[in-house]
This record gives structure tokens, sequence and C-alpha cells, in this order.
């Protein structure tokens, strides 16, 4: 019985992967990568729950589809009465930030809406699918809860606590969202909200990304890509510019 040597095993696993990487097809609808500035500025609160501040823009176009971006800064609360501090959402130097100063909490929400709707789903299935928050930093105790809403007004809701602190991506598979409402139609998109908030009782909670965008794979690019590699590659560019 003719037995594969170590390196022939090894040059047909090689020519093997290459087979899957060369059929298999990931894409990324980058919703928001932010490079386009933009600042709401900072509330300062002595000891009560401060206005709103929402600052509006159109960003670019995905799927022949125009983006505007609305971020809201709200609920802010100062625990300290005898002085003022600040929170602040910005969108600089392509990152989006939410800062609070020590003692202060608040909440905020990036609002994307569509022009026209948009398919989001993998041609697999809604399991082999995401959406992925590229997080740059961010403090435990932060909330993430995103909103997606259909062509036909339906709408789901998924939340998760940042469990862990530091530069990670945060993904929201859709087959959490359908569990939540199983109406919603991924082939219809037209708004995706990203609300963060903080845990009951805590207070400084920071929070940044570079990165926002759909993944929807289909089954060899699950085992073969992720979005990391976006994320790497908009830095280099970056960089470069």
């Amino acid at each position: 019985m003719n037995i594969l040597s170590p390196k022939l095993l090894l040059a047909l696993l090689i020519v093997s992967i290459a087979g899957f990487t060369n059929s298999a097809k990931s894409e990324i609808i980058v919703i928001d990568n932010f490079n386009a500035d933009l600042e709401v500025p900072g509330l300062l609160v002595n000891y009560y729950v401060g206005y709103a501040q929402q600052r509006s823009q159109n960003i670019g176009n995905i799927k022949g589809s125009t983006v505007t971006r609305d971020v809201d800064l709200t609920g802010i609360t100062n625990t300290d009465p005898t002085g003022f501090f600040s929170s602040k959402s910005s969108v600089v130097n392509n990152i989006f930030a939410w800062s609070n100063d020590p003692g202060t909490a608040s909440t905020t929400t990036i609002n994307h809406q569509f022009s026209s709707a948009i398919d989001v789903l993998s041609p697999h299935g809604s399991q082999y699918g995401s959406l992925v928050l590229d997080v740059t930093n961010v403090d435990i105790n932060a909330v993430a809860t995103i909103t997606l809403v259909d062509a036909g007004n339906q709408s789901a809701t998924f939340s998760q606590s940042i469990a862990n602190p530091g530069a990670q991506e945060v993904h929201f598979s859709y087959d959490n969202f359908l569990a939540v409402n199983s109406s919603l139609d991924l082939s219809q998109i037209k708004s995706v909200s990203t609300f963060l908030s903080q845990e009951t009782g805590a207070t400084a909670v920071d929070f940044e990304m570079d990165i926002l965008a759909f993944n929807t794979p289909e089954p060899t690019s699950v085992l073969l890509f992720s979005i990391a590699g976006i994320g790497l590659t908009f830095r280099r560019r970056r960089k470069n510019a």
C-alpha cells in the first residue's frame, strides 16, 4: 500500500485551500468607515439630564443607495453636583468616538438611513451573515444595541454587553435578529440604528470604532475570511494617505 509522504500531503492541503479560496466569495458591505468627519458638540451638565444634540449628513453610497448618518447624544447625567463635566460623540480621523468624563453617563445613537433598501442577506442563508462593529477601543460596561428596519417597516432589535476592554470585533448574527422578528426581510434593509449605553450604575464609559459593516459570506468563506482583514486594509490605507 502506498503511503503519501508528509510533504506531499502538505502540498495537497495547500492546493485544496487555494481551491477553496478561489471559489469562496465573501461580500463585505461597509455601511460607514467614518471618513467623513462629524462633531456633535459636547454637553456640559451639572447634576441633571442634558438636552439632546443631533448632527446629520450624507456620507456616500452603497449598492446604489445614498447613506445618511444621524448622530444623537442624549440622556446625559452627572453624579457630581459641584462641577461641570461633559459627554461627547464625534467622528474625527476616521474614528467614531463616544466619550464620557469621570462620573458622567450618557447614551448615543448612530442611525444610518438608506435612500433605497439594500440586500444584506447571504445567498447561503442567514446563519452565515452578521452585522459587525470593528471596535478599536472600548471600556467594559458598554452596551451596544442594534436595530434593523426593512422596507416594510418590520424591525428587530438585539443587544450585547461588552465584557472585555480594548480592540475587538462585535458581531450581531442575522439569526439573532430573525429570532426577535422572523418577518424581518434581510433582502430589503432600509436603516441600521446603533445605540450605545452603559450598564446600570456605570459612568465614564468610552467607545471607539472605525468600521460598521454587513458581512455576508458563503459557507467556505466562514473559515477563511474575517472582517479583521478589511479593518487592517482600511488602517493601512489611512496610514499611507
